[in-house]
């Protein structure tokens, strides 16, 4: 059974995208936060240049389709990753459910022709679907629903022992 919190990260969410991280049980950092403090020394450049599409994502654009690279994973899983720029290898991976709502996870660098290749992106990668079935479980059941506008998640958004899908 998975055990996490669905966190919002309010410095990137605004009137056009609410962006969500998760924090696993007994951990500190969200897989979002996790990502950025491994990677924050070595792709210092790259992730200035994520934490700004992520700020114009919630503040301006929305989650548009053309800023990920869709069907990362198997269908409904809605498993995506954040474009980079040309000749960028740092790749970030996230849960697009649609313009509103992201839910970031982790990455790293790509540097094989796909995610499942690379030892930590297939690591990265279907953990980050294994959450994503269990959030789909809790939305078809109602344990999470979205707000009356659709651009937020409500409900229980911490998944602890006492709960079985």
């Amino acid at each position: 059974m998975l055990k996490y919190e669905i966190v919002e990260l309010e410095q990137f969410s605004g009137a056009n995208a609410t962006i969500y991280s998760i924090l696993p049980y007994g951990e500190k950092m969200t897989l979002f936060d996790g990502f950025l403090n491994c990677y924050k020394d070595t792709y210092f450049n790259e992730i200035v240049d994520i934490i700004k599409r992520l700020k114009a994502i919630g503040y301006a654009t929305g989650a548009r389709e053309q800023f990920f690279k869709l069907h990362e994973s198997r269908p409904g899983e809605n498993i995506a990753a954040l474009y980079d720029k040309p000749n960028k290898f740092l790749r970030l991976y996230c849960i697009r459910f649609n313009n509103d709502v992201i839910i970031l996870g982790g990455g790293g660098p790509k540097t094989t022709q796909t995610w499942q290749e690379d030892p930590n992106l297939n690591y990265t990668v279907n953990k980050l679907r294994k959450y994503s079935n269990d959030i789909y479980k809790r939305i078809e059941f109602g344990d999470i629903y979205w707000s009356k506008n659709r651009n937020e998640l409500e409900g229980n958004l911490k998944m602890d022992d006492n709960e079985e899908i």
